[in-house]
């Protein structure tokens, strides 16, 4: 049975949170959707609920009955795993938790390794307020307040405590914020607090490297995973860094494939896979290299009749239809998923059973074996606005000192 349970809002966020604890040994399973909340061997079960573009009365109802399901199965504990960004129902899932435990729920936003943090009340994206950075142009979940209390209070009418106004020992449904903003302090307050923590917290991958400390779970032999060129990278972020990302790749060798028919209901697969599997290093899908592009890919959605919020679901449904067609073709190589949406809508075309994160390439990049009905593949993950620039570089290098 699992000690602790996980809710994530996304598939990326999902998995590099569960990477942390499997960084220190401990053994973490990810999977998707609520219906797939179970008993397992691993310690720590982790769930992507795909709420973040849900609505706020929805992703409530399917937080809360993720968390009293996990209860349900003999978990000690919640975490509900929050974007570094603050992006997408904040409010409503803390909210769901903190009422599930009938208590206190403790919400640590910072994730200090991609300097992201809340000082002084107000969330910061390095040196910007975080409806100042590029999480406040998300195309679907712009980020419009700065003071953490005041995203909470968008969607949650529960007390909100932090430095400004301190938790006073009330009793019932509360959110305390606190300004973990260093690794440092992040693994201070979990050794300080292991004798006897709280039911529920929340935050981003950033406190989640504490987890297992905090909770003290029982800690193994870390899992092993290869990464093999060729790299078939497939993406549909628009975040401006996954695109330096997507140019620095094509400078390090990788082929630019233009995902020019996209919003077809019937794409040229057959080209894509003869495309990515002709490459020695790999190739990279990709539906918009530059703001230009992606305005022209939004008037063509327009013309054949769809709405901004379905030409994103066009977009993820093929992705998700490539990566299904470019394995059942054989493809030998490692599947590059790149953004949430996009990490959801292949594995569930692959009829993903679960996963068992292995390792990071850099924070928020994530190495995983995924458990597919022909066997097991390795994948390669990441948010839209994770990872550095040359993160391309850095995998092939990788593949290549593995091969």
């Amino acid at each position: 049975m699992p000690e602790l349970f996980i809710a994530a809002d996304d598939f990326t966020g999902a998995l590099d949170t569960g990477v942390k604890l499997s960084l220190e040994g401990i053994s973490a399973r990810v999977v998707s959707g609520p219906e797939n909340i179970a008993p397992c061997d691993e310690s720590v079960l982790v769930a992507n609920l795909d709420s973040r573009h849900m609505d706020r009365d929805e992703a409530f109802r399917i937080t809360f009955s993720a968390c009293q399901t996990a209860f349900g199965l003999g978990a000690k504990a919640v975490y509900v795993k929050t974007d570094s960004g603050l992006r997408g129902n904040i409010g409503a899932y803390l909210e769901a938790a903190a009422r599930v435990v009938n208590g206190r729920l403790l919400f640590a936003p910072a994730y200090p390794a991609l300097n992201r943090r809340t000082e002084n009340g107000v969330h910061m994206i390095g040196d910007v307020p975080v409806s100042r950075s590029v999480f406040g142009r998300d195309l679907l979940d712009p980020v419009t307040q700065d003071r953490t209390r005041d995203i909470i209070a968008l969607q949650s009418s529960l007390p909100v405590y932090d430095a400004q106004t301190p938790y006073d020992g009330g009793s019932g449904p509360s959110i305390e914020i606190e300004e973990l903003n260093t690794d440092e302090a992040i693994l201070a307050y979990a050794s300080e607090h292991a004798a006897a923590p709280l039911k529920a917290y929340a935050g981003c991958a950033g406190f989640a490297q504490a987890l297992g400390t905090l909770f003290s779970l029982k800690r193994g032999t870390s899992l092993s995973a290869r990464i093999r060129l060729p790299l078939a990278v497939l993406t549909a972020s628009l975040n401006s860094v996954n695109m330096e990302q997507m140019r620095r790749g094509e400078t390090a060798g990788l082929y630019s494939c233009r995902f020019s028919d996209v919003l077809e209901e019937k794409p040229d697969y057959d080209r894509i896979i003869e495309t990515v599997s002709g490459t020695r290093l790999g190739a990279m899908l990709e539906t918009s290299r530059t703001p230009a592009q992606a305005k022209e890919l939004s008037r063509l959605g327009e013309q054949l009749g769809l709405d901004t919020r379905q030409i994103g679901e066009r977009i993820v449904f093929n992705l998700g239809r490539a990566a299904k067609k470019l394995i059942d073709s054989g493809f030998g190589g490692t599947l590059c998923l790149f953004g949430g949406d996009c990490v959801s809508a292949a594995l569930g075309r692959l009829g993903c059973r679960g996963l068992l994160p292995v390792r990071e390439i850099e924070p928020g990049v994530v190495v995983s074996r995924a458990f597919v009905p022909d066997g097991e593949l390795t994948l390669v993950t990441k948010s839209g606005g994770f990872g550095s620039p040359d993160i391309l570089e850095k995998l092939i290098k990788t593949a290549e000192e593995e091969i």
